[in-house]
């Protein structure tokens, strides 16, 4: 069965949402009555979700090594990307900012009642077993990881992505082609700053004349007459704002407005095409991807500004980047992407 794909490292960026990490996650806090905290192969907690010290490893691993096949294979960590943050820094936030937040979504999805399925845990089993086979020995080292540790990255960041379709699935279907319809006009500007109204009505009049009898083009009026330099639009319904542009989706192909006046401007507007089929569909595609986030990201704010949420700073302050040449593999996320797709 296909699976809908998501890219899990840039889950952060394609969804628009801040990882757990900037969203007030309290570092060595302990859980008030109970005082037992995270032990020292705990990295964080998101309610009953605990991300151990081995699966972190193999999602730090993985990026350095990206970066590392970026670069070449040779990197300077200690090279500053601004005054303040060197790459290696950087690349740790990085990883910070990728596994919290998923993480966070496989809780934020445990809670909604969210499971995998019998075919994607066979599937996960298989990926994480290939995967592991690919580890060397300074890289099992490294990590410490076993194939359990990779199986449990693989379903959490899995959980992540079901949680966004199955949370987003009925928004955004009454979105109709109206209300996304874009449109091509052209228009002439003129101004009372440079103008007597009675001159730029006049003109208007004459040019409606000259193209309503086929005599010019509207686009060499526009030309002559406009006091802005562009003379042609693609206008969105949804993000139309001006007067003219919210009154010239009442034209049709071919059709010219009758004069429209805003403050000291008055327009002219010709359509040219009123209804982009392609630019339509693309717009309606994003206004349903926008409204899709806008529903996830207040459900999500609303689970992490309730769950119960600790990190070991401890732990991860003694975390560090590989500097054995034969810590190279970066293949865990691939091996990830490739499952979605089967």
């Amino acid at each position: 069965m296909k699976k809908k794909q998501f890219a899990a490292l840039g889950m952060a960026v394609i969804l628009g949402i801040s990882s757990l990490s900037g969203c007030g996650i309290k570092t060595d806090t302990p859980i008030i009555g109970t005082l037992v905290g995270l032990d020292s192969d705990q990295i964080f907690q998101v309610e009953n979700l605990i991300c151990s010290r081995e699966e972190y490893m193999l999602i730090l691993m993985n990026t350095q090594n990206e970066y590392k096949n970026d670069f070449g294979g040779t990197v300077d960590w200690n090279a500053k990307i601004d005054e303040n943050t060197t790459l290696h820094d950087y690349v740790m936030e990085r990883v910070k900012e990728d596994i919290t937040l998923n993480y966070t979504l496989a809780a934020f999805a445990t809670d909604k009642g969210i499971q995998l399925t019998e075919e994607e845990k066979t599937n996960i089993s298989a990926a994480a077993g290939e995967y592991f086979d690919t580890l060397n020995e300074a890289e099992k080292d490294y990590t410490e990881a076993s194939v359990t540790d990779v199986e449990s990255v693989y379903t959490n960041y899995l959980l992540a992505n079901k949680l966004y379709s199955q949370l987003t699935a009925d928004v955004g279907t009454r979105v109709s082609d109206e209300e996304a319809r874009v449109i091509k006009i052209q228009y002439i500007r003129m101004s009372t700053e440079k103008n007597k109204e009675s001159e730029i009505k006049s003109t208007y009049e004459n040019v409606i004349d000259l193209v309503n009898g086929g005599y010019q083009q509207f686009s060499r009026e526009a030309k002559q007459y406009s006091e802005d330099e562009v003379i042609e639009k693609t206008l969105k319904k949804n993000e139309a704002s001006l007067k003219f542009e919210q009154e010239a989706f009442n034209l049709s192909d071919g059709e010219m407005s009758e004069i429209i006046q805003e403050d000291n401007d008055f327009y002219l507007v010709y359509c040219v095409n009123s209804y982009m089929q392609k630019e339509t569909a693309e717009n309606k595609q994003n206004i349903i991807t926008q409204l899709k986030e806008d529903a996830f990201q207040t459900q999500y704010d609303q689970f992490v500004d309730n769950a119960k949420t600790d990190f070991n700073t401890k732990a991860w302050n003694k975390m560090e980047l590989s500097g054995d040449e034969n810590v190279k593999n970066a293949d865990l996320m691939n091996k990830y992407n490739a499952m979605t797709t089967e």
